[in-house]
Formats: structure tokens, sequence, C-alpha cells
């Protein structure tokens, strides 16, 4: 319950006003339970009002923030530093909610400083050489806070080695791969550097006019984004259930009568690289079911390792 009517109460922040058809279809709840958390949302002082009619809706007070003072800018910058490290050592949490969160709370200004807050970021938990990772990061981020241009060598997936000028706004992270977000003088755009692909950098002395907050969102991005998604119907067992249960959500995974297997998930994912690879991750603790071609690709992936030992 609690789950549900935070996510109600982020939606209304986030839109200001939505109908309780999209609500109940979101979180997959009848509209007569969408009625049922709005009023315990009210009972807690949560300033929200229905309408009726063509364009009614259930809407939240324009003036309606919440606290902001619970945490000082300090502590808010910890916090996002801490949820990067999180996301690195543990690919699958979802640390959405928290984010939402904070950007509900937060004045679009202060929205700006939290989303390039870069302070003693840590690389823990990557594939490869850390203190690599580590030699990159610091002098990137010292270029960030400085707004100063920095020289990279950069090597794309197709194996072309460039020399370019980046202007770096912000590090993202995405399914354990660290990158930088910048403008890049070569395209002239802005583009996502995998930092493993940097084979050398350099911090100039050129400063750069660091792009308004309505120019670029780093998070909203589509980057590698799928185009492709799958059914996917998979057994489970205990070991691994509240890691599905974060990754695909609660109600996605359903109890059975299997001994081995005491749990079945379902859910519609974005069909891509990553999807094999998490599903490996499982080991032997998972049996997917359908569809047949994540099934073959599971097979070959397991192949090529038993051809390897």
């Amino acid at each position: 319950m609690v789950d549900v009517c935070f996510g109600i109460l982020m939606e209304l922040l986030k839109k200001r006003k939505v109908t309780a058809a999209y609500l109940a279809e979101k979180f997959e709840i009848s509209t007569r339970s969408v009625y049922r958390y709005v009023d315990v949302l009210s009972a807690n002082n949560v300033a929200i009002f229905c309408t009726r009619g063509r364009f009614g809706g259930i809407q939240i007070a324009d003036n309606y923030r919440l606290p902001a003072g619970l945490l000082t800018a300090a502590e808010q910058e910890d916090i996002f530093t801490a949820l990067s490290l999180l996301k690195a050592a543990k690919p699958l949490a979802d640390v959405e909610k928290i984010r939402d969160k904070f950007l509900a709370v937060n004045t679009a200004e202060q929205i700006g400083n939290l989303v390039m807050s870069t302070d003693k970021l840590m690389v823990e938990g990557v594939i490869g050489d850390g203190a690599l990772y580590q030699n990159k990061i610091e002098p990137l981020t010292a270029a960030i806070d400085k707004n100063l241009i920095v020289r990279i060598v950069y090597h794309d997936r197709g194996g072309v080695i460039s020399d370019r000028l980046i202007h770096p706004h912000a590090f993202v992270l995405k399914d354990l791969v660290w990158y930088v977000y910048a403008y890049c003088e070569l395209r002239k755009g802005f583009r996502m550097f995998k930092i493993s692909r940097i084979e050398k950098l350099s911090v100039t002395d050129t400063v750069f006019e660091r792009k308004s907050r309505a120019e670029f969102t780093p998070w909203n991005l589509n980057y590698n984004k799928t185009s492709e998604s799958v059914d996917l119907m998979f057994y489970l067992n205990d070991s691994v259930r509240y890691t599905v249960e974060e990754w695909l959500s609660i109600e996605c995974v359903k109890p059975q009568n299997n001994p081995d297997f005491p749990y079945l998930a379902t859910a519609t994912v974005g069909y891509d690289e990553n999807l094999i690879s998490r599903l490996m991750s499982f080991g032997g603790n998972i049996k997917v079911i359908s569809p047949v071609k994540i099934k073959n690709a599971l097979i070959d992936a397991a192949t090529q390792l038993i051809n390897i030992y």
C-alpha cells in the first residue's frame, strides 16, 4: 500500500493533474482503489482534490511540495553519489523512486545543481581495473566542476579512433557502465562517451559555457534504447525472488505449486544485449519458459562458456 501511495503522489507531483483511469492502469489497480489511496493521502495532509467532467481528474495543489528542508544541499549531494555507488555495486537496484522524490522536493534551480553534482565520485564494483577508471574520473570531475574543455582520444564501437574536444557536463551510469555526458565539438552536439573507451585525456585551461538545464536532461536520454520488447516468462526460486522483484516489480512475481521453482515471473521487458547477461547472472536459480528466442540465446551463451572452459 505504501509503495502505491508514494507512486501516486510522485505522479501527481510530476504531472500535477491525472485521471483515475491513468493511475489505475499504471499501478494495475481498480479506479475504486485509486480513490481509496487518494483518501489516504488526503488524510495525511496532502492537498489533493478531484474534479468531475470532461476535463476533470485528480489534482494536487500547485503550491504543494514535499518538505524541502529535510536535508542540506551537501547531504543531498552525498545521497546522489551514494545512489550512483549503489547502482554500480547492485545493478538491479531500483533507485528511480528515490530520484523522483528528490525531483519533487527541490525547486528547478536546486534540481539543476543536484543533477550536476559530482563531488567525490568514487568507482567501485566496476568490471575492469577500478584504478584506471579513477584516473579518468578524477580529472573529468575537476573539468566538470570548473567548466574546462577536455581533449580525449576516443575509440568508438566501430573501432574508429578520433581526437576530440569535449565539454563535460555530468557522469551517467547505465547498466553498470559509466559514461561522461559532454558536448562534442567534432559532432556539434551532446554525446555519451563510455569512459572505458577513452584511451587518453587531458584537461585544458579553456573554459566552456555550460548549457542551460533546459537544453539537456542527462537521465532522460534514450541512448542505447531498444526498440524491441518481449513477453518474458520464467520460473525462479527463493534465492533470487527479491532480486527479481526489484527488477520487474512485486506484481510480476507470483507463487506457484512447484517445489524446485516456487515462483513464476511474467513481464514485458526490453530485448537488448543486457537482457541475456542479466538472466545469465541468475544462474540455475531461474528457468526461462518463453519466448523461445530468449531460451535459445541463453543456450548459445552457455554453450560458448562450456566450449571456452
